[in-house]
């Protein structure tokens, strides 16, 4: 199937390893060129070295719990990619193992507060190119209660940032604008949260990979699979809907 996709321009939050990375690698195989940002130089620096050899890909220091770095940000990468067609807000401050009102101030500036920047940001872009596509990165904790040595601040922001979404799918709709969630359930990759919880909670890693039907984690690129689809024109019905990418790990019935 072609995404239709080529000549596309992307922007990615955290796009240096994990979903993102794996979010940029497939929007560059399709044909669109990307810009992201993360926080780490040498993962940026490592990043674009590689993925470059597949298409044109930028590559930028920014903190995304500096709301203005972020909005200053997507118009500098605007500007380079000569345009704007999709925003694949995916920067976490992820499931820290502390409690308490920094982990929820963390997510609060990363997991929303970043993709209100990033999002606004674009909409001018957006009107230019007389439409775009939206897809935010949410988790299924914010779906569904999960026991899990993780901070509650993590699935309330994330809960936040779907309602945020299914709202912009509403307001910008008309203007060709779609706005979409992948909500993933456990996802592991090198270096990511799963890594951690499979050295220091191995008796929850095996709960939760067991609750599997195929009894194994997803992979980061089998989330991008969707979140390319959802970002390219073949998806043009789909906005406002919320994907749960999680090899049947919630029991929920989707009605």
């Amino acid at each position: 199937m072609d995404l239709q996709l080529k000549g596309k321009r992307a922007l990615i939050s955290g796009g240096s390893k994990g979903i993102g990375r794996a979010c940029a690698h497939r929007l560059l195989e399709e044909g669109a060129s990307v810009a992201f940002f993360a926080r780490g130089q040498d993962a940026i620096d490592q990043t674009v070295a590689e993925l470059s050899r597949i298409g044109p890909i930028l590559g930028y220091a920014v903190d995304g719990a500096n709301y203005d770095a972020v909005t200053r940000w997507v118009d500098v990468a605007g500007e380079a990619l000569g345009g704007v067609d999709i925003v694949v807000n995916n920067a976490t401050a992820s499931g820290q193992l502390e409690w308490g009102r920094e982990a929820y101030i963390n997510n609060f500036d990363v997991d929303l507060m970043s993709c209100v920047a990033l999002n606004d940001a674009a909409y001018p872009w957006f009107k230019k190119a007389k439409g775009g596509a939206i897809v935010q990165i949410a988790t299924i904790t914010a779906i569904e209660h999960h026991d899990m040595p993780i901070s509650p601040s993590y699935g309330a922001m994330k809960a936040a940032a779907i309602n945020m979404t299914a709202q912009l799918a509403q307001r910008w709709g008309p203007e060709n604008v779609r706005a979409n969630c992948v909500s993933p359930g456990p996802i592991q990759f090198p270096g990511g949260v799963w890594d951690s919880v499979q050295v220091g909670y191995p008796r929850e890693y095996e709960r939760d990979r067991t609750q599997h039907p195929l009894q194994r984690m997803g992979t980061d690129y089998e989330v991008a699979d969707v979140v390319t689809f959802l970002a390219s024109p073949r998806a043009a019905w789909v906005n406002g809907a919320n994907v749960v990418v999680d090899g049947g790990f919630t029991k929920q019935v989707g009605f």
